[in-house]
């Protein structure tokens, strides 16, 4: 499986890159995600996106039970972001060690990894925790939910309270106001630096940033308060360390995916990739 560490916000409010296995035909945030993050050199982005169809016809060759979703950058640095979804920590341990212990499958994903890093210039792998109470309305459909934004804040030391306060304050607001959007925020817990936080929205259009500003007029604003106003205003004075935001656009040819979401959106989850010429497995312990 694979990839991570991706990015960034605007502490205003958005964010769900709720990136777990689908229940029914809506997206759901899985409690613990793995996120790895794969730079691409330049002019190898083509070439490294074919590459990876290798894993997606070993696995499901395997039958494998675990799935994972690729994104293709639409803004920065060319990369490629790959999403794997846990039930916990236990189960992403016990699922690398299933793939260990399957030397057919190991094998092959030694091979494919070596070659994989010929397109490379960084890997990067995070585990996240999902936080409920930071998060507003976190489903959304699978049928045509296709692009992302996604959110980084570091928190400087000893202003993680004060992050939470803020965003606490933002999702009684958006309660309030009633609003129609969705997020989702992640606790990067092992893989980089203390204090980072990942904010998720998934979007059917890349219309829905038009919409932005009007969507949190003063509506949003009347129901955040002054009180509320306030904290978000304090912790991007004193708590915040850094933001960042990015794009991203799901790729099915790098993808994984259940059959659930397959079945509720195959026009586009269905995507064959090209042919290559020797399927092999993922899973490098060293992007694990």
């Amino acid at each position: 499986m694979k990839k991570l560490f991706a990015l960034l916000v605007v502490l205003q409010c958005l964010g769900t890159l709720a990136l777990a296995q689908a229940t029914g035909a809506m997206i759901t945030p899985p409690k613990v995600m793995v996120i790895i993050r794969e730079v691409e050199k330049p002019g190898k982005t083509a070439a490294h996106e074919k590459w990876e169809t290798g894993w997606p016809r070993a696995f499901a060759k395997a039958n494998w039970p675990m799935h994972y979703i690729g994104a293709s950058s639409l803004t920065g640095e060319p990369r490629a972001l790959f999403f794997e979804p846990y039930e916990s920590m236990a189960a992403w341990e016990k699922d690398s060690k299933a793939m260990d212990k399957n030397s057919t499958l190991s094998a092959a994903n030694e091979a494919l990894a070596e070659k994989d890093g010929e397109y490379l210039s960084e890997i990067r792998t995070v585990a996240c925790t999902y936080m409920p109470e930071l998060s507003y309305h976190p489903e959304v459909p699978v049928k045509g939910t296709q692009v992302f934004m996604v959110y980084s804040i570091a928190v400087k030391p000893g202003h993680e309270d004060q992050f939470e306060d803020a965003r606490k304050a933002i999702v009684a607001a958006h309660q309030k106001a009633n609003l129609p959007d969705h997020f989702s925020v992640y606790h990067i817990v092992a893989g980089s630096p203390g204090g980072h936080y990942l904010l998720f929205l998934l979007m059917q259009s890349l219309s829905e940033e038009d919409d932005f500003a009007t969507m949190h007029g003063k509506g949003y604003h009347d129901a955040l308060g002054d009180e509320g106003q306030k904290k978000m205003a304090d912790f991007a004075n004193q708590g915040t360390e850094s933001t960042e935001a990015q794009l991203f656009r799901f790729n099915p040819k790098m993808s994984y995916p259940s059959k659930a979401w397959v079945d509720a959106d195959p026009e586009f989850w269905s995507a064959k990739p090209a042919a290559m010429a020797k399927p092999m497995a993922k899973k490098d312990a060293e992007k694990k």
